[in-house]
């Protein structure tokens, strides 16, 4: 549709100037400027992701913002703008966003979307009932995503861990998309609290083949190599949170991160004076 679109566009600039070069000119300035209108938003869009990309929030934030503001940004470009908002901490703002979309009617790959944004807000404003309410209403009308699962799946392990009932969702959630790195990581969680390391580990070393910049895969597969006595190990993959791209969506501590860096260090101190006496003996 869009090259019928174009098509017609140029028929119209050749005729026009066919008929009257000034007509040409004033056609082919009107189609321009309505062109750049229409793209505006996609042009913001495709600046706010190159500085997403870079890591570089604050203008990623901007350029969303400037490409909502023209008014007739698409639903996906609203979306992104939310998960930056999230990103960035602004909160009331990403919900706000959603909160517009929902009010209308819009496509149901959107709406889906929309709700799963304003159940993350939910959850960062300490409202974490809220949405899991909103997010199982939505799972139970048949909504089914990536997304989706990755979400309740870390909810219902922040709410009852070591129930059945998350185990089997995680497990769902896997046989959904095994190869997503929040589902890998929500269904390693789930072997790590039963003490099934040597499953966690190999769920761990399936996310980290793809080299993750997010720190929860990192601290996790350290946490699991702690339990299985691999301390050298742990404290090297701690080492690549360092390189890893921190947000307000972060769920593990600059603390967390350095209180098992100590108590590895603990363990490995103990472990050499121990094979230290031992020689001496």
């Amino acid at each position: 549709m869009k090259w019928l679109y174009l098509l017609a566009g140029c028929v119209a600039i050749v005729f026009a100037y066919r008929f009257n070069w000034i007509l040409g000119i004033a056609v082919t300035l009107i189609l321009a400027a309505y062109m750049v209108y229409k793209y505006l938003p996609d042009i913001y869009r495709a600046r706010g992701r190159k500085f997403f990309s870079e890591g570089n929030y604050a203008e990623a934030k901007r350029m969303f913002k400037k490409a909502v503001d023209t008014g007739h940004a698409k639903g996906d470009i609203r979306m992104e703008y939310s998960y930056i908002l999230l990103r960035t901490g602004d909160i009331e703002e990403a919900e706000q966003v959603v909160n517009n979309m929902l009010a209308y009617k819009i496509k149901p790959e959107y709406r889906g979307r929309a709700v799963i944004q304003r159940c993350m807000c939910y959850y960062k404003r300490g409202n974490l009932q809220e949405a899991v309410d909103d997010a199982m209403e939505l799972y139970n009308d048949g909504y089914r995503s990536i997304m989706l699962y990755g979400m309740i799946g870390y909810f219902k392990i922040l709410q009852d861990p070591m129930s059945e009932e998350t185990f089997e969702f995680c497990k769902e959630a896997y046989d959904y998309a095994d190869d997503d790195r929040d589902i890998c990581d929500n269904l390693l969680i789930c072997y790590y609290n039963r003490g099934n390391y040597e499953k966690a580990k190999e769920l761990s070393d399936k996310v980290l083949e793809k080299k993750p910049k997010f720190v929860e895969a990192w601290y996790h597969a350290a946490q699991i190599d702690d339990k299985m006595g691999n301390y050298e190990d742990a404290l090297e993959k701690l080492e690549h949170i360092k390189d890893c791209n921190r947000s307000f969506m972060t769920t593990i501590s600059e603390e967390e991160v350095t209180s098992l860096k100590e108590s590895l260090n603990a363990k490995l101190g103990s472990t050499q004076d121990s094979a230290d006496n031992s020689a001496e003996e």
